[in-house]
C-alpha cells in the first residue's frame, strides 16, 4: 500500500537502524575498555561471578605481600640471634678457660668483665631488635596495657582523675617495645626535671642485674621532660624498656616542672604489660583464618623470660659476677648453662628458618592461585579483541546500508504525488 501518512519502510528502517547503531556502540565501548562486561545488564550473573572473583585475587596478592614481609620480620630476627649465638659461643669459650685451674683468680675476675660485658649486649640486643616498631626478641609481641593501681582499669584512667588544676593529660600509654609479663614503675623528680621508669617482677619488685664488678642495679631508664605549650603535646619515650607516654597540655601550666609534679606528688604510677606469647600472626590468605603462626625466642637475660634456659643463663652469669662467685666450679657450671641456651637459640633459629621456608612456599602458592583465579576473571570479564572487531565492522556496514536504505523509503511518499496527477 502507498501511504502518504504512514511510511511503513521508513519505519522498519528507523528501527533496524537503532538497533544497529547501539550495536555498534556496544562493540565500540567493549573494544575500547577492554571488558566484556562493563555494566551489570552487560551479563549479570557474570559480573557477580567476577567481582567474587577480583575480591579473592586482591586477597591473594595482599596476603603474598604479607608473607613477603613475615620473611622480612624472620630474617631480622634471626640476623640477631645469629649474632647471640656468637657471643654465647665467645662466652662458652671464656668459660673453659676460667674452668681450668692455669688460671688465677685475677685471671678469672678479668675473665668476668668480658662475660659481663657481652652478657648486657645479649640483653640489649632483646630489646633493641625491632621490626615496624615491634620488638622480637623480648617475648612482647600481642603485649596488652594494663595497671597495677587499684581502683583504675587503666593509666590512662588514673592520671585523668589527677588531671584537674595540673596543666596535662595522659593520652596513650604504649608498651608495644616492652618486655612481656613485666611491670613498670614512674616516679619523677621535680627539681631535675627528669622521669625514671623502672622494671620491676610481676609482683612489684623491683629486678636488678648483677654488673661486672659483681654488685647489682635496678634496671631503670631516665629521661628529661620539657615543657608543653598550652593546647600542645609531647611524648615520653622510655626506648630502651619500650614504654612510650603520650601528653596533652590542657592549659598554660603544662611546665617541666608541673610535669613531673605531676607524676610525683601522687605517688609512683605502675605500668604491667601483659604475658604476651612473642608469636607474630600472619595474614597469609585471602579469607578470615587463612594465617600463619611465627615465634620469636626472648633472648632477655633479665630473668622471668620463660625461657628457662635464657633464665639459667642469667642466674649462672650473676652467681659467676658475684663477690667470690668466679671459681672453677661456677666457671665448669657455665659451660653446661650455655650449652643449653645455644641449643635453645639454635632451636629457636631452626623455627624461624623452616617458618622462613614454608612462607616462600605461600608465596608460590599464592601467585599460582592469583594467576588462576585472574585467567578465570578474564575467561568472564575481558572482551575478545577478535570478536568484537569482527561485530563493530559488520554493524559499521550495516548502519551505513541502514543509513541509505532509510534515505530512500523517505522518499515512497512522494510517489503518491505522481497519482494525483
Amino acid at each position: 500500500m502507498l501511504s502518504v501518512q504512514t511510511n511503513v519502510s521508513a519505519i522498519s528502517a528507523q528501527r533496524h537502524l537503532g538497533a544497529t547503531s547501539n550495536a555498534l556502540g556496544t562493540a565500540m565501548e567493549r573494544l575500547s575498555s577492554g571488558f566484556r562486561i562493563n555494566r551489570a545488564a552487560d551479563d549479570a550473573a557474570g559480573l557477580a561471578v567476577s567481582e567474587k572473583l577480583k575480591a579473592q585475587i586482591g586477597g591473594l596478592n595482599q596476603a603474598s605481600r604479607n608473607a613477603q614481609d613475615g620473611i622480612s620480620m624472620i630474617q631480622t630476627a634471626e640476623g640477631a640471634l645469629d649474632e647471640v649465638q656468637s657471643m654465647m659461643q665467645r662466652m662458652r669459650d671464656l668459660a673453659v678457660q676460667a674452668s681450668s685451674d692455669t688460671n688465677s683468680q685475677t685471671e678469672r675476675n678479668n675473665i668476668n668483665l668480658e662475660l659481663g660485658q657481652l652478657g648486657q649486649e645479649i640483653n640489649s640486643i632483646s630489646v633493641r631488635t625491632k621490626f615496624n616498631g615491634q620488638s622480637l626478641l623480648s617475648g612482647s609481641l600481642v603485649t596488652q596495657q594494663k595497671t597495677g593501681t587499684a581502683g583504675y582499669n587503666s593509666m590512662v584512667e588514673l592520671m585523668a582523675a589527677q588531671t584537674v588544676g595540673q596543666g596535662v593529660a595522659v593520652t596513650s600509654v604504649s608498651v608495644e617495645g616492652a618486655q612481656a609479663a613485666k611491670g613498670f614503675v614512674i616516679t619523677a623528680d621535680t627539681a631535675a626535671k627528669t622521669m625514671t621508669l623502672s622494671m620491676t617482677n610481676t609482683a612489684g619488685v623491683a629486678i636488678k642485674l648483677t654488673g661486672i664488678d659483681g654488685t647489682t642495679t635496678a634496671v631503670t631508664e631516665t629521661i628529661s621532660i620539657g615543657d608543653i605549650a598550652s593546647g600542645g603535646t609531647e611524648s615520653l619515650n622510655f626506648s630502651n624498656l619500650g614504654v612510650k607516654i603520650s601528653l596533652a597540655a590542657n592549659s598554660t601550666n603544662g611546665t617541666a616542672a608541673t610535669i613531673a609534679s605531676f607524676f610525683g606528688t601522687t605517688g609512683s604510677y605502675a605500668i604491667d604489660t601483659g604475658k604476651g606469647n612473642g608469636t607474630a600472626i600472619l595474614q597469609t590468605g585471602a579469607n578470615q583464618g587463612d594465617e600463619t603462626s611465627v615465634a620469636f625466642v626472648n633472648t632477655s637475660l633479665a630473668g622471668g623470660t620463660n625461657v628457662k634456659e635464657m633464665d639459667n643463663l642469667a642466674a649462672a652469669l650473676n652467681t659467676f659476677a658475684s663477690t667470690g662467685g668466679a671459681t672453677r666450679d661456677n666457671a665448669s657450671a657455665l659451660i653446661t648453662t650455655l650449652d643449653a641456651a645455644l641449643g635453645s637459640i639454635s632451636s629457636s633459629r631452626a623455627t624461624l628458618g623452616a617458618a622462613q621456608n614454608r612462607l616462600q612456599h605461600t608465596i608460590a602458592n599464592l601467585g599460582t592461585t592469583s594467576e588462576n583465579l585472574s585467567a578465570s576473571n578474564s575467561r568472564i570479564r575481558d572482551v575478545d579483541v577478535a570478536t568484537e572487531s569482527s561485530n563493530m565492522a559488520k554493524n559499521q556496514v550495516l548502519e551505513q546500508a541502514g543509513v541509505s536504505v532509510l534515505a530512500q523509503a523517505n522518499q515512497l511518499p512522494q510517489l503518491a504525488l505522481k497519482l494525483l496527477g
